[in-house]
């Protein structure tokens, strides 16, 4: 029996047993896992659409944009700020097509989830990382953890639910989370919206949002200029919420670029229980 202590039923919530095949508790409820690898966990009642999240085009937008390299020195930041000297339960809480969890599963030993209301995504997260283990749940509702149960949360570009995450964070847990930071991607937001803000409260905003359950220990920018091509920026505008957020016109001006300069900004937040 594949056990994943940490996991309960999001029916129950007694404790599931992970095999081969399907997920069972002790009261009959089960599970069955995809031929990919994943395991749905998202009950009807806790979806708003029969397709919630982001779709295929987005997911394999981002897939493509991480596979160029675009972001790599976030991706090695994150893994260090996740990763301590001890074996760790670690989730990654709208997860979308894996990206980040999947790098940390495939560099250290572990207990590794991922977490997103969208199935594609998780199916594209399945596909490809086998170390980790992937699961559709709706991040805003109960998540299907066990009380303090996880060692890290990490929490990128992505909704937040400071509830549930005090919940199921061990005492001496971290919370991480990646927002942007002052003028993340400030000339390609520019020139597809008027409005483009400067990003510089993000960080304050995200740690006000996560009291009074968690305190701020730590906080790193990371800002760098990258130089993107015309594949990368229709991958960037088609992965976001620029896409919405402009008009046609504007992103079609944009996708005539052969290639733009950046500013990539990110902070990462380290927090624990207050």
């Amino acid at each position: 029996m594949k056990t994943k202590p940490a996991l309960i039923c999001p029916a129950c919530e007694t404790a599931l047993d992970w095999n081969e095949k399907e997920c069972r508790c002790a009261r009959g409820h089960s599970f069955d896992q995809a031929k990919e690898g994943y395991l749905n966990l998202l009950l009807s009642h806790q979806r708003k659409s029969n397709h919630p999240g982001d779709d295929a085009n987005m997911i394999q937008a981002r897939r493509r944009f991480f596979d160029s390299g675009a972001l790599d020195l976030v991706t090695e930041q994150i893994k260090k700020s996740a990763i301590g000297n001890h074996q760790s339960a670690i989730l990654d809480c709208g997860c979308g097509e894996g990206h980040f969890l999947g790098a940390l599963s495939e560099a250290h030993d572990g207990q590794f989830f991922g977490v997103d209301v969208s199935k594609e995504a998780v199916r594209c997260a399945a596909k490809r990382y086998k170390k980790a283990n992937w699961i559709v749940a709706n991040a805003m509702r109960k998540l299907p953890f066990a009380d303090h149960s996880l060692d890290v949360i990490l929490s990128v570009l992505a909704p937040r639910n400071p509830e549930e995450f005090a919940r199921i964070l061990k005492p001496d847990g971290a919370l991480i989370l990646g927002v942007p930071g002052p003028n993340h991607l400030i000339e390609l937001r520019s020139r597809l919206a008027a409005n483009a803000g400067d990003f510089e409260e993000k960080a304050d905003e995200a740690a006000a949002k996560c009291a009074p359950h968690f305190s701020e220990t730590h906080r790193e920018l990371l800002c760098y200029e990258q130089t993107l091509n015309a594949a990368q920026i229709a991958d960037l505008i088609q992965m976001t919420p620029i896409f919405w957020c402009s008009s046609p016109e504007a992103k079609a001006g944009v996708q005539q670029l052969a290639e733009l300069k950046v500013t990539v900004s990110f902070v990462l937040l380290t927090l624990q229980h207050a």
